[in-house]
């Protein structure tokens, strides 16, 4: 049996990055497929990275084109069905995304609050694990503004992997070169417990990176623009 498609875009995407408009060729990624998104070495785009991964999340609605995730089409979801879908997809932005008023471990149990079913023990004992898993657990009690970079980005990869998620958009590489990358080894035994997909959005090539995700067996799509149009190719 063939691995489930969890993201198409049947007809391709166009979105606005800074003043510039980006075109995305036809794509699909299959379930337990890693890609990274990022513009080739010749391209000149404003931002790229943010409206990309929150358009792959759900959180934004393309200039043209549409996205289908977990074979429903996002444009044809009424509000209450979007909000259905939406705990089968983990998202990591690079920057905010965490509650400032709320401890790092109160952040990572948010979405098992609002969408598990699970007694008040089952929580913590989740949120317990979730934390140990991403190195967390020294610093539960601490505020967002209270920690480095690298440490809110492991927090906010925990949060997106409580639930499970089917579906990862992660916005930059996060915490690739810090503390051996903790995080990515959690997504990748993410990956060998759930069948889920991942998309890593890239603001500009990054060959250490890209390297390490080919040795994940990711793929890596770079897209260009041209004159009339531009593309997503694999390297």
């Amino acid at each position: 049996m063939s691995p489930q498609t969890v993201l198409s875009l049947p007809e391709g995407l166009q979105f606005q990055a800074g003043g510039q408009i980006v075109h995305l060729a036809q794509l699909a990624i299959a379930a337990g497929q890693w890609v990274a998104i990022t513009p080739d070495e010749r391209t000149v785009v404003d931002a790229p990275a943010p409206p990309l991964a929150r358009l792959l999340a759900t959180l934004a609605q393309p200039l043209a084109g549409s996205v289908e995730i977990l074979g429903q089409n996002l444009h044809k979801l009424s509000y209450f069905e979007l909000q259905r879908l939406r705990p089968r997809i983990g998202f990591v932005p690079c920057r905010g995304g965490l509650l400032s008023n709320r401890t790092l471990g109160e952040n990572v149990a948010l979405p098992l609050s609002v969408h598990a079913n699970l007694s008040a023990q089952q929580e913590a004992e989740r949120v317990e694990q979730l934390l140990a898993a991403h190195g967390l657990a020294d610093v539960a009690g601490r505020r967002p503004d209270d920690v480095d970079g690298a440490t809110r980005f492991r927090a906010c990869v925990a949060r997106a992997l409580a639930l499970e998620p089917a579906w990862i958009v992660i916005e930059g590489r996060g915490d690739f070169s810090h503390a051996g990358g903790q995080s990515w080894a959690q997504l990748a035994a993410h990956r060998a417990k759930v069948p889920s997909a991942l998309a890593v959005c890239l603001r500009a090539p990054d060959a250490a990176f890209e390297a390490w995700l080919s040795a994940q067996g990711g793929l890596v799509l770079r897209y260009h623009r041209t004159t009339s149009r531009s593309t997503v190719e694999e390297k």
